[in-house]
C-alpha cells in the first residue's frame, strides 16, 4: 500500500529499522483493484513521510474547484510553509479554499496566513480559540481552562470533493521531513464514498459554532506581512506525480468515524448529530473472535479496558499493543500513567511491544518532536480486528481522546490491510521494539538485534533519578488529562 517513495527509504535507511518496521508492514498482501465497486472506496496507505507530503502537493496542484483542510497543527515551519505557499498558488488558479485550524495547535501559523487569507476564495477559521493574542494568551488558558483545554485532534484533507486524506499526521516538519529523524505515522488517501462521508464531517465542522473566522480572532493588517519561509530547499523533492496511481490502490467498505464539534462545546441543547468517536470505536472492537492488534503512541487504558482487554486474551483473542518506550514518547506523564497498567496487562496474557528509540539525539532542533531527540518516533493510531477490518486515524488510546479532544478516523473493510497489521506485530517489531513481559511477579523487556536476544529487568535507558521521576508522575492526580 505504499508507494516507491518508501522502497527509497528502506534501501537508503536500512539500518534505521526502528522506524521504518511500521511503514513496511502496511504493505498490502493481496493484488490491489484499480477500480471500486459502487458504494466502496479505493485507498492507499502513506506510510512514508515523504510520500505523505508529496500526496499533499500534488492534490493540491490538481485541485480544480475547491480545497478542504482540517487538522489540529500547522506550523509555518520548512512543510508547512511551503504547503501554504501550494495553497497560494491554488487560490491563485482561482481554486476555493477553506482551512480549518485548531487555535492551540495551530496559533504560531496566524502571521503566515496572511498573504493566503488575502487571495479571494480562502476562508480560514479557528476552533475553540483563545479570546487573547499574543502573551496575553496564557491568561486566558488560565482563567478559561475547561474551555481551553478541549481540542479538535481532527485531520482530513479534501480536494474537488473526489479525494481525501485521512489519519494521523498533523502539518509540519516531524510530519514529513525524512532523513534525520523517521517519524513513524499513517494516513491514507482514498476516493469513492469515503470522500462524501469526510466532506459532511468537515462542513459540520466549519458551520459549528465552535469555530471562528479568523479575521474576527485577528483583524488583516493593512499591508500585506513579508513572508519569510524557513530554508524551503530542505522540503522534499516532490515533481511531478499523479495523486495515487490506481494500480496500486486497494478498495474497502467504510465507514468514516468522527466526534461532534459539540464535543468542544459541550452544547447539550440539541441532540448530537454524532455519537462519541468512543462509542463508534467500541461497537467495532466489542466482538473480536480471533485477534485485536493496537498501535497508540499514547495508551493509557483507564475505564475498565485493563478489565475488557484482559478478558479477550482469556476467551482466546490474541490482544497485541504497540505504544512508545519511556525514551521514545514525547510526554513523560502520558507514560507514567500508562506504566500503571503493564504488570495487570502482561500478567493477562496481552502481549505489550513498546518502540524503541535510536541511540543519538537529534542533531537538527528543527525536527525535534515535543521533548523527544531519539531519531525515531511513534505516532501513528490504528487498530485492527480479525484480519477483517482497519482503523486509521487520529483516535489515540488514552482520557484525552475519549473525554476533551475530538476525534476521526476511517474503518477499512480489507482483509489484506487488517492481516498487515497482526503481521506486523508478529514479525516485524522484532527490532523495533521491546517487547515488555510478566516474569515471576516483575516486569522484563525483550531486546532483540537479530536473532540475539537480551532479558533487561529494568526499564531500557532510563536513569534512577528518571525512573524515581515517572513513579513520581504515577501517582499525581492527573490522568484524566492526558
Amino acid at each position: 500500500m505504499s508507494g516507491p517513495g518508501s522502497v527509497r527509504e528502506e534501501r537508503g535507511l536500512a539500518g534505521r529499522a526502528a522506524a521504518l518496521g511500521l511503514a513496511l508492514a502496511l504493505w498490502p498482501l493481496a493484488a490491489p483493484a484499480a477500480e471500486p465497486p459502487p458504494g466502496e472506496s479505493a485507498f492507499l496507505a502513506l506510510a512514508s513521510n515523504e510520500d505523505a507530503y508529496c500526496s499533499r502537493v500534488a492534490l493540491i496542484r490538481s485541485a480544480t474547484s475547491r480545497i478542504d483542510i482540517q487538522t489540529y497543527i500547522l506550523t509555518p515551519d520548512i512543510t508547512g510553509s511551503g504547503l501554504v505557499r501550494e495553497l497560494e498558488a491554488a487560490a491563485d488558479r482561482g481554486v476555493a479554499v477553506r482551512l480549518l485550524l485548531d487555535d492551540y495547535g495551530s496559533h504560531e501559523a496566524k502571521d503566515r496566513l496572511d498573504a493566503l487569507r488575502r487571495k479571494p476564495g480562502v476562508e480560514i477559521r479557528y476552533v475553540n480559540a483563545s479570546r487573547r493574542q499574543g502573551l496575553t494568551r496564557r491568561v486566558d488558558y488560565l482563567l478559561d481552562f475547561q474551555r481551553l483545554n478541549r481540542r479538535m485532534h481532527n485531520k482530513s484533507f479534501i480536494v474537488d470533493e473526489r479525494t481525501a486524506i485521512v489519519g494521523g499526521r498533523n502539518i509540519g516538519d516531524v510530519y514529513f521531513r525524512s532523513g534525520e529523524v523517521m517519524f513513524a505515522d499513517l494516513d491514507v488517501i482514498v476516493e469513492g464514498t469515503a470522500v462524501s462521508d469526510l466532506l459532511r464531517v468537515f462542513d459540520l465542522y466549519w458551520n459549528s459554532t465552535v469555530a471562528t473566522p479568523l479575521n474576527e480572532l485577528a483583524p488583516l493588517p493593512a499591508r500585506p506581512r513579508a513572508q519569510r519561509d524557513p530554508s524551503p530547499e530542505k522540503a522534499p523533492a516532490c515533481p511531478a506525480r499523479r495523486v495515487a496511481d490506481p494500480a496500486a490502490m486497494q478498495t474497502a467498505v467504510t465507514v468514516v468515524l468522527s466526534d461532534p464539534p459539540s464535543k468542544i462545546s459541550r452544547d447539550r441543547s440539541a441532540p448530537p448529530v454524532l455519537d462519541p468517536i468512543q462509542d463508534q470505536i467500541l461497537r467495532e472492537l466489542e466482538s473480536p473472535a480471533r485477534s485485536l492488534s493496537i498501535v497508540s503512541p499514547y495508551f493509557i487504558p483507564s475505564d475498565g479496558w485493563v478489565d475488557d482487554l484482559v478478558a479477550l486474551e482469556a476467551r482466546g483473542v490474541n490482544v497485541q499493543i504497540l505504544t512508545n518506550s519511556a525514551l521514545a514518547t514525547n510526554s513523560t506523564p502520558v507514560h507514567a500513567a500508562y506504566s500503571k497498567y503493564r504488570r495487570e496487562l502482561a500478567e493477562g496474557g496481552v502481549q505489550l511491544f513498546e518502540f524503541k528509540p535510536t541511540a543519538a539525539p537529534v542533531a537538527d532542533p528543527e525536527l525535534e518532536f515535543g521533548a523527544v531527540r531519539s531519531h525515531s518516533t511513534l505516532h501513528a493510531k490504528t487498530f485492527a480486528v480479525d484480519d477483517e477490518k482497519v482503523f486509521v486515524g487520529s483516535f489515540n488510546f488514552d482520557p484525552r481522546s475519549v473525554d476533551l479532544n475530538t476525534e476521526m478516523g476511517i474503518i477499512l473493510r480489507n482483509a489484506p490491510a487488517a492481516k498487515s497489521i497482526r503481521v506486523l506485530f508478529e514479525g516485524g517489531l522484532r527490532a523495533s521494539a521491546y517487547e515488555v513481559r510478566s516474569s515471576g511477579g516483575k516486569l522484563v523487556w525483550i531486546d532483540r538485534d537479530g536473532e540475539a536476544e537480551r532479558v533487561l529487568t529494568r526499564e531500557p535507558g532510563l536513569t534512577p533519578l528518571r525512573r524515581a521521576w515517572l513513579k513520581v508522575l504515577a501517582i499525581l492526580p492527573i490522568e484524566h488529562l492526558l
